[in-house]
């Protein structure tokens, strides 16, 4: 990687511009040895030893110019992060008033976009930029990659996938293709890495968006991601301090309680943070969880306790950056507090930019009053806005019109030199974990017959790419879908095609989703009683939580593949018919069936395994 180095012969208010070039080895590619050159983009800043590079002075001046312009209000507005959706909207469409007044009335700081198009975000983000008074700050949950919330955008293997490859780089190029795509829609922020240590088989949130139970591989992978965002000019966002992997409570649900102490944590979830600190982490996200043996306020989540925020995060760890609420709608806050409290008590505790309250106006309102009132002082929203108004300088918001260019999309996002990455490391990922009787790789001369059982949650139809890739391997291909409130016609049909097959693959797409369960209903047992006493070789796959694995202990192989996406799917397809290497390694305990390390290697020319 070159960097050019920073020119500090610039005029005045010249904002610091960093030009990074990513160019990406042959081998860590694709199998087809040619170099990927991806377009240079600004940085967002340089690093050294962990600091972030302060404003020149003319910049600092000016910033404190306009600091003092600003109004009480219009500060207290810069602290606040409202939800926009990319789609169309008429001028008097009642979601474009909300999103307008949130902007132009209430002169909100920022926006988070949640699901879109490519085409439908970058318009309302012009068109909400053109009202915005002060240039807005963009931000977007891309755990995933970009496609996380925009489908034709470039989607990667899940955190843990990611490190089971082995190799820290991916998870490089994971953070830049991400930012890549990200900056070019207009994107300032992604939410991403998650830093939680999921040393917890029941926690229901956290789960493959973790790169391991193991804080030093988190910590590892997860600065990684970060440099490869930074090198592409966007901020990452660590997430969910002080930790929320080892919960078993989700807390867009309720509140979770972390009964640890200080050593618990300092040895363990702490690690991937505080690592992550010294090598320049720009931007922290808050996790709504209670830690009662620390806390300050025992039974108050982590975001609204000064303990945690404060004393915890900025005095202990040394952390100057921005610091973020998860979102403030989500139960482990609204339970128990209203959108006014819930945000005063955020900025007592330290918080910058609060998220999604679910009231603006009470939210501001009541912040307001208690700066009038003497409960909070101004100086407390001034350290904020600086901080807020200072990144903004950071990525050029008060240099140039911060307008997507709609005609470089298509040049930028989901190309090909992007979904080959994103190939490679999804064939990497995939990890085995049992092969009795060396079943893997299949032989189509063995087996005629092959019944695919795709296990769901019945909310949700799969898309099933694996049996339609599997077609014309074998002579005939039965599959059938088993879920929780299925019929009994369709339940006898499923047990049919099980009996009637030469082998079967239970392919489960029981994945994390937002405030829903992700193990397998009770009622689903019987059925899987039946694959494993029909006789026939079982191949289990998860496509999604490994733990799912333990739903199909019986079975002869067991495979995981991560995601139910279709990148995900074909990788494993490719990987059990032996057109592609195995090698990837799990990095969380599946007790009593597996430790942390194992996996089997299987070479594409179908060796014995290592």
């Amino acid at each position: 990687m070159t960097q050019v180095p920073l020119d500090r012969q610039r005029p005045a208010f010249a904002i610091v511009i960093v030009f990074a070039f990513l160019v990406f080895s042959a081998h860590a590619l694709v199998s087809c040895g040619s170099h990927v050159t991806l377009t240079d983009d600004p940085a967002y800043a340089s690093v050294e030893n962990g600091t972030l590079p302060s404003l020149l002075p003319e910049e600092q001046a000016y910033l404190e110019q306009r600091m003092a312009a600003m109004t009480l209000r219009q500060k207290i507005g810069q602290m606040f992060v409202v939800a926009a959706r990319g789609g169309f909207y008429s001028a008097d469409d009642p979601v474009w008033h909300r999103m307008t007044e949130a902007v132009v009335q209430n002169e909100v700081g920022g926006i988070m976009f949640f699901s879109g198009t490519i085409y439908d975000q970058a318009i309302v983000t012009n068109r909400l930029q053109k009202k915005s008074r002060i240039p807005l700050w963009v931000s977007q949950d891309m755990e995933f990659g970009a496609a996380m919330r925009i489908p034709q955008a470039t989607y990667f293997t899940p955190a843990m996938g990611i490190a089971a490859t082995g190799n820290p780089h991916f998870a490089y190029q994971k953070g830049y293709i991400t930012a890549v795509e990200a900056s070019s829609l207009g994107i300032h922020q992604i939410y991403a890495p998650v830093l939680d240590v999921n040393n917890n088989p029941l926690n229901p949130v956290i789960n493959v968006r973790s790169y391991s139970e193991n804080p030093d591989t988190v910590a590892r992978y997860g600065i990684a991601f970060i440099e490869g965002a930074r090198d592409a000019g966007v901020m990452s966002t660590a997430k969910h301090f002080p930790g929320h992997g080892d919960t078993d409570v989700d807390s867009h649900l309720d509140l979770p309680v972390l009964p640890f102490d200080y050593h618990r944590l300092s040895t363990l979830e702490l690690i991937p943070f505080r690592e992550a600190i010294k090598a320049g982490l720009p931007s922290v996200m808050t996790a709504h969880v209670a830690l009662p043996e620390i806390a300050r306020n025992a039974g108050y989540p982590g975001t609204l306790d000064p303990y945690i925020t404060q004393a915890l995060l900025r005095d202990t760890l040394a952390f100057d950056g921005l610091i973020v609420t998860d979102g403030m709608g989500m139960r482990g806050i609204r339970n128990f507090f209203n959108a006014g409290e819930a945000a005063v008590l955020a900025v007592k505790a330290g918080i910058d930019q609060i998220l999604l309250p679910t009231d603006l106006t009470e939210a501001m309102d009541a912040v307001q009053l208690a700066v009038l009132s003497g409960e909070i002082s101004e100086d407390r929203i001034n350290d904020s806005v600086r901080r807020i108004l200072t990144e903004k300088f950071r990525s050029g918001l008060f240099r140039n019109p911060q307008f997507v260019d709609i005609g470089q999309l298509s040049e930028v996002v989901s190309t090909r030199e992007h979904r080959l990455i994103a190939d490679h490391i999804a064939k990497k990922s995939i990890t085995l974990l049992r092969n009795k009787d060396q079943l893997l790789p299949l032989d189509d001369n063995r087996f005629d017959r092959i019944s695919i059982v795709n296990i769901t949650d019945g909310r949700r139809r799969p898309d099933d790419h694996i049996s339609r890739l599997l077609d014309g391997q074998f002579r005939e291909v039965l599959t059938v879908t088993m879920h929780a409130g299925q019929c009994e016609r369709d339940s006898l049909n499923a047990v049919e095609a099980i009996r009637s097959a030469d082998l079967v693959i239970a392919v489960s797409y029981i994945a994390i989703r937002t405030a829903e369960d992700i193990s397998l209903d009770d009622t689903i047992s019987p059925f899987m009683d039946h694959i494993f006493q029909s006789g026939r070789p079982v191949v289990a796959i998860s496509l999604g939580t490994p733990y799912a694995i333990l739903n199909m202990a019986e079975a002869d192989v067991h495979l995981i593949g991560w995601s139910p996406h279709r990148r995900q799917q074909i990788a494993v397809s490719n990987a059990i018919m032996g057109r592609a290497a195995i090698n990837g390694r799990l990095q969380v305990s599946i007790p009593p069936l597996y430790t942390m390390g194992d996996g089997i290697f299987i070479s594409p020319d179908k060796m014995d395994n290592l």
